[in-house]
């Protein structure tokens, strides 16, 4: 259990070699489709100020970041892994199926419209950990907690142990787009139905605790009537927000970062470039405040990582 000192600052951990000298960071990435591509920027702080966090907590496709992460990637090799998936704005639909795109994105739908989702989440998780040897948590480099949701208990579920893509599946499974994925007896949705940001789940294990929200208003215009998607996924938008905006007031994280995303949608990832490049601001943010939390922890020279 993490105690604080007379500052209200949490004691810094002294359980192993490296801890007596240097504070374990841990950082929480929450929900929010193709917005968590801002999730990347925020790892590229960490990668450039060279620490290595401690432990990882993800939700959705934050889940998804942060298992490519937690399993050796730097944020650079995210995003390129993450581009390569998308279709761009100027690939039109004649484009896309007379092309070897279509090879890439035709396996992903899901020809079987008796289930309850659109896209084989599997196949997205197949083509972003090719290559990769971490079957299971336990194979990771950092340890990762992910959240998903007991769809018949109504209850948050949290995952860090045993096989990781169904994990990591099971908590993106965004209801209408995926299919709830069946584990360990249970029926599993997307975590952010109960818990979007999870950063409680570090909050007694780790000295600093960053927690990146990434969700935000709807780009629609106010006031009109909105579509299908918009109306479906910004419903669930206005959940996540209420329930983030509960746990803000009942306990706080010490590094709260909000990127400004309302320009853009959960399906929008076909603007990889532009949701990176907008969540820069965001970053600089992060290095900042991670330099003020630092401050007070004598804090060698970071290395990078590997």
């Amino acid at each position: 259990m993490t105690e604080k000192n007379s500052s209200g600052r949490r004691n810094i951990h002294r359980g192993d070699s490296q801890s007596e000298t240097q504070p374990k960071i841990g950082i929480a990435l929450g929900a929010g489709g193709a917005k968590g591509i801002a999730h990347i920027p925020m790892l590229e702080a960490l990668d450039e100020m060279g620490i290595s966090p401690h432990r990882v907590a993800g939700c959705s496709f934050g889940a998804v970041i942060g298992a490519l992460y937690a399993s050796g990637l730097s944020a650079a090799e995210i995003k390129d892994k993450i581009a390569r998936l998308a279709i761009t704005r100027s690939d039109t639909m004649r484009g896309v199926l007379s092309d070897s795109k279509i090879s890439k994105w035709w396996g992903m739908i899901d020809q079987d419209f008796r289930r309850s989702g659109l896209i084989k989440a599997e196949s997205i998780m197949a083509t972003l950990c090719r290559d990769s040897s971490c079957e299971t948590f336990e194979d990771l480099a950092i340890p990762i907690s992910v959240v998903a949701t007991d769809f018949w208990e109504s209850r948050s579920v949290v995952l860090d142990s045993g096989p990781l893509k169904p994990a990591v599946q099971a908590s993106m499974a965004l209801p209408g787009l995926f299919s709830p994925v069946e584990l360990d007896g249970r029926v599993l949705i997307d975590g952010g139905t109960t818990n979007p940001v999870p950063y409680d789940l570090l909050m007694d294990s780790c000295d600093i605790v960053i927690a990146v929200d990434i969700n935000s208003g709807s780009p629609a215009e106010p006031g009109s009537v909105p579509g299908y998607f918009i109306n479906l996924f910004g419903s669930i938008q206005i959940m996540q927000q209420a329930i983030v905006q509960r746990e803000l007031e009942a306990r706080r994280p010490d590094i709260y970062i909000k990127p400004r995303l309302s320009d853009f949608r959960t399906l929008h990832f076909y603007k990889v470039d532009e949701i990176y490049k907008e969540a820069q601001t965001a970053k600089e943010e992060l290095k900042r405040r991670l330099e003020e939390e630092l401050a007070p922890f004598d804090v060698p020279n970071r290395r990078n990582r590997q």
